[in-house]
């Protein structure tokens, strides 16, 4: 029996860490799952278009001078500032030209390996996505990029490969956002392998009623809503899509596939 949706209590906080989207410590679950950009920059701030530099933090900075080639630390800065920058404008081809050129200069400094298997995620070219972030998985030895890495062996049609780097993610070595994030990828790497049952109850296990409801909540909300439809419990796919659009109308479809479930 599924537990029931939250009361509704209005629009979620959006706070946390920030976008995912920001590289250098960046994550994103975007586009194979249409997720919404989510937690974690590391070091990095959007400045105002017309593509100035990124604003690096002092810790991605001292990575990047302490893995440079000799004598190539001031411009691997500037090349990966660069780099970020037109990932944030979301110029993934450039932001792919750049990351490739910072990679070289420093193979040993997980940050551009990062940006790139992003860079490299929001194009759709899951095959080197998957290898970057694996090599930022290594570099790095942090989990933080393991649901989006996940997702690319999902796209790349391997599930089982994706829920075992989903399994790595755990409440005490991410932040919340990425462990839901974690889940909503194993739900539907289990979902791929028509294991529905099993998708469900991984989304059931999470905290779906909290005081205050924010962004993975609903995304948490929203992907055991459609699992719930495409088993054909549409009374309990409907209260949870219900509750997404009380909580944010107007950032997803919820009030469609709410309105399309009680037609079932």
């Amino acid at each position: 029996m599924t537990s029931q949706p939250p009361p509704r209590r209005g629009k979620p906080r959006h706070g946390g860490r920030g976008g995912r989207d920001e590289p250098g410590r960046v994550s994103d679950l975007g586009p194979h799952q249409q997720r919404r950009k989510a937690h974690g920059n590391r070091g990095l701030e959007r400045r105002d278009r017309g593509r100035e530099p990124a604003h690096l933090s002092d810790d991605v900075t001292k990575e990047l001078r302490a893995t440079a080639r000799p004598g190539k630390g001031d411009l691997l800065v500037k090349v990966f500032a660069d780099a970020a920058a037109a990932y944030l404008d979301e110029d993934y081809p450039e932001a792919i030209r750049l990351g490739e050129q910072a990679k070289h200069m420093a193979l040993r400094a997980a940050v551009p390996r990062e940006l790139l298997g992003l860079a490299y995620y929001r194009a759709g070219r899951w095959q080197e996505a998957a290898r970057e972030l694996s090599a930022f998985r290594r570099l790095s030895g942090s989990p933080e990029q393991n649901p989006t890495l996940a997702d690319c062996y999902r796209a790349l049609g391997k599930p089982e490969r994706a829920v075992e780097l989903c399994e790595e993610v755990t409440p005490a070595n991410v932040a919340p956002e990425t462990y839901y994030e974690a889940n909503i990828v194993a739900a539907g790497a289990l979902a791929d392998q028509d294991r529905l049952d099993e998708a469900i109850a991984r989304l059931e296990s999470l905290e779906l009623q909290p005081e205050n409801a924010e962004e993975h909540h609903l995304r948490a909300w929203y992907a055991l809503a459609d699992l719930l439809e495409r088993r054909g419990r549409f009374t309990q796919a409907r209260e949870w899509f219900e509750a997404v659009a009380a909580a944010d109308p107007d950032a997803t479809d919820a009030p469609q596939r709410a309105r399309r479930a009680r037609l079932r």
